[in-house]
């Protein structure tokens, strides 16, 4: 209860990002060592990818909730357990339709499962709030939506592939360098995410 609640509340009342300049692999590292219980308790093991250079403009707090709701529904989506792969890199991609930026290299984690992938039907809602395919327990409908509205916040997008009975990858893609009007900060690379963490607003 005290997860779903959370959830609601990030979901309405979410503040707009403080960006600094942060290293993804770091991200991802700091995702691994908060998930590996729920993982080994899922039969989950958890394999990185993330041996490239990648910095990007992102609210590591945020960032780091949103990624950690991938990779959960990720495990989630494996009921018999397997292996979740977390991957960071560059892509060359072009925005959806709906999205200002322009065709380029991005920024990228990938969080891909060994599921059962995702009918057709079921993809185009797949990020909208409260919608869930998950057993009672499992789901709130929410840590997708609330992944996908932090990473718009961020100026970036969350790309979706899927095959049915071989699993899904759902991506993460941002820009290198934010928008002009943006304001980062830059960390030193000593300064730990605990204080990030400590210094979040809480519901």
């Amino acid at each position: 209860m005290t997860r779903i609640i959370r959830h609601l509340l990030d979901f309405s009342r979410r503040r707009g990002p403080q960006l600094v300049r942060y290293e993804l692999q770091r991200l991802v590292a700091d995702a691994v060592e908060i998930l590996s219980p729920l993982a080994k308790s899922r039969q989950v093991t958890i394999a990185v990818d993330a041996s490239e250079h990648v910095p990007a403009a992102v609210d590591p707090t945020q960032m780091l909730q949103a990624l950690t709701n991938l990779m959960v529904n990720g495990m989630q989506a494996m009921s018999e357990g397997g292996c979740l792969t977390v991957a960071v890199g560059h892509r060359y991609a072009h925005p959806p339709a709906d999205h200002a930026g322009e065709e380029g290299e991005y920024a990228c984690i990938s969080v891909i499962d060994q599921g059962e992938g995702i009918e057709r039907e079921v993809l185009e809602h797949v990020l909208e709030p409260f919608f869930t395919t998950k057993d009672v327990g499992e789901g709130t409908g929410l840590g997708l939506s609330v992944a996908w509205g932090i990473v718009r916040e961020h100026g970036g997008w969350i790309d979706v592939t899927t095959e049915h009975g071989r699993g899904s990858e759902f991506s993460i893609l941002l820009r290198e360098r934010p928008r002009r009007e943006a304001r980062v900060l830059v960390l030193d690379d000593d300064q730990d995410m605990c204080e990030m963490l400590a210094a979040a607003p809480r519901p």
